[in-house]
């Protein structure tokens, strides 16, 4: 008897297995079980989605107070029960979101702070602190420059020189700055978070020039004098014979990341030269600042300006 001929439902299931009603069965189950697990998976990102829109929530608020919530005051605002809510901000601390203050209050974490700086894209703060570079070298004729915070150092993303072509002056280029051996790095590093700091100190430090500090001592109390002078000094520290002063740009709820600054020959940068430049970068600094958290209405009336 040939295969295809046989009635039997056991030789049924020896020659045509996939024909058989116990694999159609399992086929059956399969299907359940995909049909069950895709269920699992939408309701998980419903309910992932729902608890995303609380901790925006909550971070929305925190941002629109300026001054830091406690617990009681996000639950009033957000509608959200303050079980919920510690768990919430619990989570938010956990990922450096959120730091609790002094007064159970809580503010903005130092990882927000780094998130929210990539709304400030380069050509707008370039746009923005060019009018305030080019008054700045026109009152000292000297190089003024900006610096930007990028990973374990500092780059130059704009530099404003004098337009006198009887005057000299020196370009500091784009590019690359360490943190410990530059003006503009310095500047950012002391006004930066205590955990900041201590990393750029017990980091693999390069020695440019015999004035380069890299002992983590003399650094930390360098830090300590920028921030109490609050302005920084390279003094031939990358090249001998140059010297620069430069000023963090401090935004309200901000991380530093940003500083201005100036560069010369140290026949010019001289004691009183750094110090009277020195506090007028910190004037032009907190002016750019100020236009920085109101950049949006910035650029829209130098746009309109400019039409």
């Amino acid at each position: 008897m040939l295969p295809w001929e046989m009635k039997s439902q056991a030789h049924s299931r020896f020659f045509f297995p996939y024909y058989t009603p116990f694999k159609n069965k399992n086929i059956l189950k399969i299907n359940i079980n995909y049909h069950n697990i895709k269920i699992h998976y939408y309701n998980m990102i419903i309910l992932f989605s729902m608890y995303l829109n609380k901790l925006l929530n909550v971070l929305e608020v925190v941002v629109k107070s300026g001054t830091g919530l406690t617990v009681t005051k996000i639950s009033e605002i957000t509608n959200i029960p303050r079980p919920s809510c510690y768990k919430l901000i619990n989570d938010l601390q956990k990922n450096d979101l959120l730091r609790k203050k002094s007064e159970n209050k809580y503010v903005l974490g130092e990882r927000f702070k780094q998130i929210a700086r990539l709304d400030f894209q380069d050509v707008d703060v370039k746009y923005i602190s060019k009018p305030l570079l080019q008054k700045s070298v026109n009152n000292f004729e000297v190089t003024f420059f900006l610096s930007r915070l990028r990973d374990q150092g500092v780059e130059i993303i704009y530099v404003e020189t004098p337009s006198k072509n009887q005057i000299s002056y020196l370009h500091p280029g784009h590019g690359f700055r360490p943190l410990h051996a530059c003006s503009c790095g310095k500047a950012i590093a002391a006004f930066a978070s205590e955990d900041f700091q201590l990393n750029v100190i017990h980091s693999r430090l390069k020695s440019y020039t015999r004035n380069t500090r890299i002992n983590p001592s003399l650094l930390k109390s360098e830090f300590k004098k920028i921030r109490a002078k609050g302005y920084a000094e390279c003094i031939e520290e990358i090249d001998i014979g140059i010297c620069s002063v430069a000023a963090p740009v401090i935004m309200k709820d901000m991380s530093t990341f940003l500083s201005l600054g100036a560069t010369g020959p140290l026949r010019i940068f001289s004691n009183k030269f750094r110090e009277k430049i020195g506090d007028y970068l910190i004037e032009i600094s907190n002016e750019l600042g100020s236009m920085l958290e109101n950049k949006n209405i910035w650029i829209k009336n130098l746009n309109s300006l400019a039409s």
